[in-house]
């Protein structure tokens, strides 16, 4: 069985060329029997494709093409398309945005000759047939090759052409490789069903965001995001093992660390294929490192056979609590052997770990097999679409008597019945055409399967955790569990030996023991993986506060006092984790008389400060605080403040279903120009298919397949790239729409706003000065590659929060969902909500849109504002004086007064021309936004620069 899942697979990727695009109308050999009918030969022995699974083959083509393509008229004979209908990309090289219908020139890709395009396409793909011990071609090992190797640019002239080359030139909103993706799924779920009926699989886990908030520290966080990220791979990979990574439409694996992990240690694709990942550079020997970003969601989606949804979904279960509770076993042997306990398996905290584990994750699954979409198969294995089963089935998650989603659409009216074209004729529609409403029915059944939810009660009766309040506390004996104030607990023992893993009064269930022990287990994995030791270095705010006053150090450093450094040596100093560009500009030292100097003060001192901190150990604290102020800071004091993000997709649930019509495409709009223009020509007097061009699209696979490799993108290289690589920050958690970040506050708003402008793909203005990055109609320029985004018409929110670095964490992360929550309903979404919560109490704060369309945008303003008040020659009594005089006008004072005497203020305080410039756009985008609250919100504004300003 499987390998006949495999060699379908594996022919699905041979059925079409990767190059097809560019060789179309050029090539007289035809796409099929060039590239990969050598390809074939070589690994099946014939440039056929096998007989034996070329039924899987052709079905799964048929689906996936139905799913994915609007339908062009077939000529008279119902076997060509028609002559009109044909594209010649390499003359006219346009994309399509899958999500937005944006156009994308790639100028011309005429001087790419067809020869040489083949030669290196052939070249590149025989390099990734993989052999086992009898030298036989690895059926498996070759199709995971071409899945996660085959997009790889080929030839430097290919760069941002390669991955993008579209499966169809008539509608170039979908690439090549996704089309195989998906194709190869429906093939290897149908081989391995005895009917040859896919299903879809919805599975996802929780309790997420319980378990994530549950922190006391930075670590705390990091760790309950990646733990949650790794179990949600745990199940990923059951469906890897037995079916492929293709097989999961959402979230898109390919280039996931994890994943590459996992395709080079387990399965064994060659170790050279992975030499330039990221990932696998043994000289990254930090958390840096990016298996250490948490980037996959708690849920997927996927392409299974009908008759083993079920055991799939079992098997999912078993395998990641199963994978909890190993890990959690793992944990507790290491506090026991670190206080020089037996490993004794009658100690009570081993019956309490099995206990409190039991059932963590919970695991929600749903399937809903393509039977109900199949009507009457002919001789040729051609199955017609039927919804006759399909519609009650739905009905019954829609109102009575209200509209079925999909199936009453206008487009599923249209694409069932017959569209006439000049005696031409669209094709009979298959079960893939109806993908919409499987995955709409998928949706409802998954939701219904998670509000079910299944509660087992957990008996606790004795002392209970220090952060939850809910499960006992793991403890040696249990009597102490009812004792009061108990001494040589395993918790107490356990803060002398290791500080760094539980402080003096802290008490942990079995699943904050997992979560706190989790950089170590983790730390432990990686260094195995990479051959050699790995730093952990703890995540501090601390860090972050500090990272502007040790940036400006690091750029004149000099020697530090023998007392410094032996302070700095000592054990009490805890290494923490720097921002990826200071830890950059430290190591250009590296050879030069300061480096082990330098290394010393930005690894140890933050740790240090905080160490006094933790144990109240105030006067060592100040006594360092002032060495360092007179020894390396240049008698300035160190900034004590930091910001944090907590950035989200808008809609992301509207995004997916793609049921709205915001949300959605035209199916005219999906076709290249040359083929729209054609259209409205030849066919603008026939009532049928003008209906069709302007339906909009139900959702496809490729559309998911987009959105996921757009969300992909973001968190895998936009987020790391704009936090750690563009600015001082510290990448907690990015998965999807989602990201967490730590930054310095001078880098905060940048940080906010390129994080939005990327996720849309929209242009970079000049204000935030990047240079690296070129970004415009849904579509990023990053690193030789041309990468998708969501698209021009996808919004995000922000929350943001300046905190004291001593504040408790708790707290702040209350404080940034709240932001967060505010910016998406205060702002009216595609806003952000910035919070300065001030360690001697009070908070000021703004919320506001991102962009504006007859004004400058709030994120730029209030940057320049910070600017400006932090350049020599203007006091910062400008804001001051003016939220005085604003304190004593009306709620909405008339907007000319207040244009002229905010001017007047900032020119009084030594504002120059620019300065005086800015204080009139300000006001002219208050009263155009926010002309009801103009005095109260422009007086948080001015104080919310002003606070900014003092801190950079």
């Amino acid at each position: 069985m499987n390998q006949k899942i495999w060699k379908s697979k594996l022919a699905t990727w041979l059925h079409d060329p990767a190059e097809k695009a560019l060789i179309l109308l050029r090539d007289k050999t035809g796409h099929e029997w060039g590239t990969v009918a050598t390809l074939r030969e070589q690994i099946f022995g014939s440039r056929d494709i096998p007989s034996d699974v070329a039924p899987y083959l052709r079905r799964a083509d048929w689906y996936a093409s139905a799913a994915d393509r609007p339908q062009f008229p077939l000529e008279d004979d119902g076997k060509r398309y028609a002559t009109w209908s044909q594209v010649d990309f390499a003359s006219k090289p346009v994309l399509r945005h899958p999500l937005t219908g944006t156009a994308y020139d790639l100028g011309t890709l005429k001087e790419i000759t067809v020869e040489n395009l083949k030669q290196v396409s052939t070249d590149h793909f025989q390099g990734l047939i993989c052999e086992d011990d009898t030298g036989q071609v690895d059926l498996k090992k070759t199709c995971l090759n071409y899945w996660r190797f085959g997009p790889n640019t080929p030839a430097d002239d290919l760069y941002g052409v390669w991955q993008n080359l579209p499966a169809d030139t008539r509608i170039p909103d979908h690439s090549i490789w996704s089309h195989l993706d998906i194709s190869s799924a429906f093939a290897g779920a149908m081989a391995a069903d005895a009917t040859q009926t896919p299903a879809l699989l919805s599975v996802s886990f929780g309790p997420v965001q319980s378990f994530i908030a549950e922190a006391r520290s930075t670590s705390d966080l990091w760790a309950g995001s990646h733990l949650m990220a790794r179990i949600a791979w745990v199940g990923m990979k059951v469906i890897c093992e037995e079916l492929g990574p293709d097989a999961i439409l959402f979230p898109n694996l390919r280039g996931v660390p994890l994943m590459d992990v996992w395709l080079r240690d387990e399965v064994g694709l060659p170790d050279e294929l992975f030499h330039n990942e990221e990932w696998a550079n043994k000289n990254q020997r930090s958390d840096a490192n990016a298996l250490f970003a948490a980037a996959l969601p708690n849920r997927f989606v996927a392409l299974v056979p009908e008759n083993r949804a079920q055991a799939l979904a079992e098997k999912i279960r078993e395998r990641v609590q199963g994978f909890v509770l190993e890990q959690g076993r793992r944990a507790l042997d290491k506090i026991l052997k670190e206080i020089d306990e037996s490993l004794d398996s009658d100690l009570h905290c081993y019956k309490q770990l099995k206990e409190q584990l039991q059932g963590f994750p919970e695991v929600y699954w749903a399937a809903v097999p393509w039977s109900l979409a199949e009507g009457d198969r002919d001789a040729n294995g051609y199955v017609t679409a039927d919804d006759s089963e399909l519609r009650p089935i739905l009905g019954n998650f829609f109102p009575e008597d209200g509209h079925i989603g999909f199936l009453d659409s206008e487009a599923w009216k249209l694409l069932s019945g017959e569209i006439k074209v000049d005696g031409a004729r669209f094709y009979r529609p298959n079960p893939g055409t109806l993908y919409p409403a499987i995955h709409e029915l998928l949706d409802r059944v998954a939701a219904a399967a998670k509000s079910a939810r299944p509660f087992a009660p957990l008996e606790q009766v004795g002392y209970r955790s220090s952060l939850n309040g809910e499960r006992e506390w793991l403890t040696l004996d249990e009597k102490q569990l009812s004792a009061h104030k108990p001494d040589d607990t395993l918790w107490t023992r356990l803060s002398v030996k290791k500080p760094g893993w539980v402080k003096l009064g802290e008490n942990l269930d079995a699943l904050n023991m997992l979560k706190r022990l989790w950089p170590t287990l983790f730390s432990d994995w990686v260094g195995k993986v990479l051959g050699n030791k790995l730093d952990r270095y703890v995540v501090s705010t601390h860090t972050q506060a500090l990272a502007v006053s040790l940036n400006r150090w690091l750029t004149h450093p000099g020697s530090i006092t023998p007392e410094l450094r032996a302070e700095l040596e000592s054990d009490r100093a805890q290494r923490t984790a720097l921002p990826r560009c200071l830890l950059d500009k430290l190591y250009r030292l590296e050879g030069t008389s300061f480096f082990e100097d330098a290394k010393l003060v930005c690894r140890n001192l933050p740790g240090l400060l905080d160490s006094y901190k933790e144990r109240e150990e105030e006067d060592k604290a100040n006594q360092l605080e002032k060495r360092i102020r007179d020894e390396i800071f240049d008698d300035q004091k160190p900034e004590a403040y930091y910001g944090m993000i907590l950035f989200d997709g808008d809609h992301m649930g509207a995004w997916l279903a793609g049921n709205e019509k915001k949300y959605q495409q035209k199916f005219g709009d999906c076709w290249h120009p040359a083929i729209r223009a054609s259209v409205k020509d030849r066919f603008k007097d026939n009532p049928d298919l003008e209906s069709y061009i302007n339906e909009f699209r139900s959702p496809s696979p490729a559309r998911h397949r987009a959105i996921s490799e757009a969300l992909n993108n973001f968190s895998l290289q936009v987020a790391r790239f704009v936090v750690e690589d563009c600015y001082k920050g510290k990448l907690i958690y990015a998965g999807g729409d989602d990201v967490l970040a730590f930054v310095c506050v001078d880098d905060l708003l940048p940080v906010m706003t390129l994080l939005r402008l990327l996720y849309s793909g929209k242009s970079i203005p000049g204000w935030l000065e990047q240079k690296d990055i070129e970004s415009k109609n849904g579509y990023l320029r990053l690193k030789n590659r041309l990468i998708l985004t969501m698209g021009e018409r996808a919004t995000a929110s922000c929350g943001a929060i300046v905190a004291h670095h001593q504040a408790p964490l708790g707290l702040v992360l209350r404080e940034l969902r709240v932001a967060e929550s505010q910016a998406k309903d205060a702002g009216g979404r595609d806003a952000f909500s910035l919070k300065i919560v001030k360690r001697g109490g009070g908070a000021i704060g703004i919320t506001d849109r991102w962009l504006s369309e007859n004004a400058k945008g709030a994120a730029e303003l209030l940057f320049r504002l910070m600017k400006l008040f932090s350049r020599q020659g203007i006091s910062r009594r400008a804001a001051y004086n003016s939220v005085t005089w604003l304190n004593q006008m009306e709620a909405s004072p008339n907007g000319d007064m207040l244009k002229a005497n905010l001017a007047h203020q900032f020119k009084q305080q030594g504002a120059d021309d620019d300065g005086i410039i800015l204080a009139r756009e300000l006001v002219a985008h208050v009263n155009q936004h926010h002309r009801e609250e103009s005095r109260d919100f422009l007086a948080n504004f001015l104080m919310v620069a002003e606070f900014l300003a003092r801190e950079s």
